[in-house]
């Protein structure tokens, strides 16, 4: 399930394009193929130049819902075409950790992360994201970079 340490970087935002969403997380491995759909359409139209990876940025609201953004990795802003708009990933210090293995397995990834940082004093924001490796047929290979951004001491 992990690959290596869980360890604390210093996160440099990364251009996106992406579709924003707001869903309950439960719903959402159901749902996000009809989002990511919509941002590889302006890819394929040219309309956006991928230059990266699949990325999702989710950002949890007291209501219970989840505020997500779904895209890919960019060079450059571009355009905004319908629902796909000009997004990046979350800056400052956050906790990360490589998932190796199938898709269905990150939860569990992501609640070590959580009790890691409990144990070891950090608060979370709350926000996280997920930059997923290049696809591979065999689940058990495939790579989930996760980040969750410590609030300020």
């Amino acid at each position: 399930m992990f690959n290596g340490q869980i360890s604390i970087v210093e996160a440099h935002p990364r251009l996106l394009a992406a579709v924003r969403v707001r869903i309950l997380l439960a719903r959402w491995p159901r749902e996000f193929r009809k989002s990511l759909d919509k941002v590889y359409e302006a890819v394929r139209a040219g309309q956006v130049k991928q230059d990266g990876h699949n990325v999702m940025v989710y950002r949890p609201r007291e209501d219970g819902l989840t505020d997500i953004e779904c895209g890919v990795d960019v060079a450059a802003k571009f355009e905004e075409i319908g629902e796909v708009v000009n997004s990046e990933t979350p800056g400052g210090p956050a906790v990360t950790i490589a998932h190796i293995g199938p898709y269905d397995q990150l939860g569990a990834s992501h609640r070590a992360m959580v009790d890691w940082c409990r144990h070891n004093g950090h608060r979370l924001t709350g926000v996280c994201w997920e930059i997923y490796g290049d696809w591979d047929e065999d689940p058990a290979k495939l790579r989930t970079d996760l980040f969750h951004l410590l609030a300020s001491k």
